[in-house]
């Protein structure tokens, strides 16, 4: 119980008592919540957490004999087992690609002849989907938005030997794109919004990607912002509000920070497990970190510049920083 494996420029294979096998790829983390297992029945349980980076699973005794004894989470869904083989690929941002394998043999040719398919089912607080076909792939942003309908993707026997999504598929993606085609915007809330001078489809996570890992007190301070005016700052913030309510009707692009403005002079770091906000005015330093799945409100007070950003949608818990 609780056992995590990290993984950084290695794979970590693991067979279970019941011949569940796990392949953790490259930069990834899984935690095993639980598991039991007895022989002689041939029953027990297993819950794991495909917390980052891309897990190949398979299913063993425990899922063949009870498909409810078996359930996979990952940040923002969960995945129900019935007795097959599928890889999930965890973002940086909590975002899970889903996609169900055919269970095939050694030495195989012909998927449709040689190899068996089973069920999986994604779900979360916001829809779910079955996937029952080979390469059947879904996309779930976060938990307050449904997986996206199933996609058949187009893969080849290597990649499917060795598989590590370092991109979500194309088809995915498409599907997304129609997706988004056929969201209704309320057209009350679009009045309010300068879009000339908005960008969705920017990362604000990529551009904050830096050498230093998670702590950002090993930044360099010339990387800092010191002479922000206040006033740019609070239109900013207003601004991003703004677009945040409209990006949500539109499609939800990242619910893990979204008030979050660059220019405030608040660092994002996004760690495995959690996510860290840390800002300098070149004298005081200010960093907390929080749980990734925790909904939290953040409030950092640095003499008169006071800036507020939610994790999640934020909720009971509530952390405020004052330097004066």
């Amino acid at each position: 119980m609780q056992d995590t494996i990290n993984t950084t420029k290695g794979k970590v294979g693991i067979t279970f008592e019941d011949a569940t096998k796990v392949e953790v790829n490259e930069s990834s983390k899984l935690v095993i919540d639980d598991f039991v297992y007895d022989p002689k029945k041939g029953t027990g349980k297993l819950a794991m957490n495909f917390a980052q980076g891309t897990v190949r699973y398979a299913s063993g005794a425990v899922a063949h004999n009870n498909p409810n004894s078996v359930k996979i989470n990952t940040p923002s869904s969960t995945i129900a087992v019935r007795g097959t083989d599928f890889t999930s690929t965890v973002d940086e941002v909590g975002g899970s690609t889903i996609i169900l394998l055919p269970s095939c043999p050694q030495g195989w040719q012909d998927v449709e002849r040689d190899c068996k398919t089973g069920v999986i089912d994604v779900y979360n607080e916001a829809g779910s989907v079955t996937l029952n076909k080979p390469f059947q792939g879904t996309k779930v942003e976060s938990r307050s938005t449904p997986p996206m309908k199933p996609a058949i993707l187009n893969l080849t026997a290597d990649t499917i030997n060795n598989l590590l999504i370092v991109s979500v598929p194309k088809e995915l993606t498409k599907q997304e794109v129609q997706n988004k085609n056929t969201t209704v915007m309320n057209p009350a809330n679009m009045l309010a919004v300068n879009f000339l001078a908005q960008n969705y489809l920017e990362n604000v996570f990529q551009s904050e990607a830096t050498p230093f890992g998670d702590n950002p007190l090993t930044q360099p301070l010339l990387q800092q912002y010191f002479l922000e005016n206040i006033f740019d700052i609070l239109a900013q913030q207003l601004q991003a509000q703004q677009a945040a309510l409209l990006q949500n009707l539109i499609a939800p692009q990242n619910n893990l920070l979204p008030d979050y403005v660059k220019t405030s002079g608040v660092q994002a770091t996004i760690g495995v497990s959690e996510v860290t906000l840390y800002r300098t005015d070149g004298s005081n330093i200010q960093s907390v970190s929080v749980p990734k799945s925790q909904d939290s409100l953040i409030l950092q007070q640095q003499g008169a510049v006071s800036i507020t950003n939610r994790v999640n949608a934020a909720g009971t818990t509530t952390i405020t920083i004052k330097q004066n």
